[in-house]
């Protein structure tokens, strides 16, 4: 009986630890200009350094985001400067700080490789000591997301698609999972763990058009789980009635041995779209754990990719979600 009424007293907890409050979308064209936004981090404070997959030259921009401390709300995003290491843009996807250090690590899904920046955006000449596996990975569907996790020393990262190693990947006419490789790396920049994820089976029942289902983004939180960005994305021949679906999935890699498939729990999922009555398309690809708010609650941002306000009707956007 006992031992019943402590579960009953813990339920409670456990369900409140996974509610989540989704803000509206906004954007800020007057202070962000059009662009190929891909991954963020914050630098602390109202600081936040954003990769962009399209950029003139490798690097990243600075940005200040503020928020309202009571409501997580997004009250203004304003686009510092580009800081760049002048040479070729590397499609560059996942970006991720080291506060320690005062570093920047950003992922380059063209050649796979994951470098140090310094915060004036020049290279330090090291990088992760990417696994050779890695490299077997499908065209534009290689290492998107990037995050770091101040305790316990670790950066986390995967591949947007499986493997070509691990199988297939999905499309509109392939309705299966994506089985992917959750690696992990610590400061000395070597490789540790590593774990299997396993993205949704397509939610999309049509059998014309496109889709892209994979993950963009990895947010650690403080306490060692992780938050996964997995997106689907359907674009039709005529792109009217293309959609997003966005799901935010919690994991706990301190749950399961190395080589395990890790179980989620999904923290909340929305949809986006592009039609004859809604235009607030978004693709989101970026997302990172910000500030607490002042009650405690826990602040992640996302961003998304308009590829360049694609066709002057797509609209760069920012959300945020709160933890409670």
């Amino acid at each position: 009986m006992r031992k019943i009424w402590m579960i009953m007293l813990l339920m409670p907890v456990m369900l409140m630890a996974q509610e989540v409050t989704v803000m509206k979308q906004r954007k800020f064209p007057k202070t962000v200009s059009a662009g190929n936004y891909s991954g963020i981090t914050w630098l602390g404070g109202s600081r936040y350094a954003v990769a962009n997959d399209k950029s003139p030259t490798a690097g990243f921009y600075l940005m200040t985001i503020d928020i309202d401390s009571i409501t997580g709300e997004l009250l203004s995003v304003r686009e510092d400067t580009f800081l760049t290491s002048g040479l070729p843009n590397r499609d560059e996807e996942g970006i991720c700080y080291m506060p320690y250090n005062q570093k920047v690590f950003v992922s380059g899904e063209k050649d796979q490789e994951i470098l140090e920046y310094n915060l004036q955006g020049q290279l330090t000449g090291r990088k992760l000591n990417i696994p050779e596996i890695f490299k077997s990975c499908y065209s534009n569907g290689g290492f998107e997301a990037l995050t770091y996790q101040a305790q316990p020393h670790l950066f986390w990262t995967t591949t947007e698609f499986t493997l070509k190693t691990d199988g297939e990947k999905p499309t509109i006419k392939r309705k299966i999972k994506n089985r992917l490789r959750l690696q992990s790396f610590g400061d000395d920049l070597q490789p540790k763990e590593q774990y299997w994820y396993e993205t949704d089976s397509t939610m999309i029942h049509k059998e014309k058009g496109r889709s892209i289902l994979g993950v963009s983004g990895l947010a650690a939180l403080e306490d060692g789980r992780i938050v996964v960005l997995e997106r689907e994305l359907y674009f039709p021949k005529k792109q009217i009635g293309s959609f997003c679906i966005v799901r935010l999935y919690l994991v706990d890699p301190s749950q399961h041995q190395p080589g395990e498939v890790l179980s989620k729990t999904l923290l909340t999922e929305f949809k986006t779209k592009f039609n004859l009555t809604r235009r607030n398309f978004a693709n989101y690809e970026g997302i990172c754990l910000g500030p607490k708010l002042s009650d405690g609650r826990q602040v992640l941002i996302l961003i998304c990719d308009s590829q360049n306000q694609h066709r002057g009707v797509m609209r760069d956007w920012f959300k945020t979600v709160i933890l409670h």
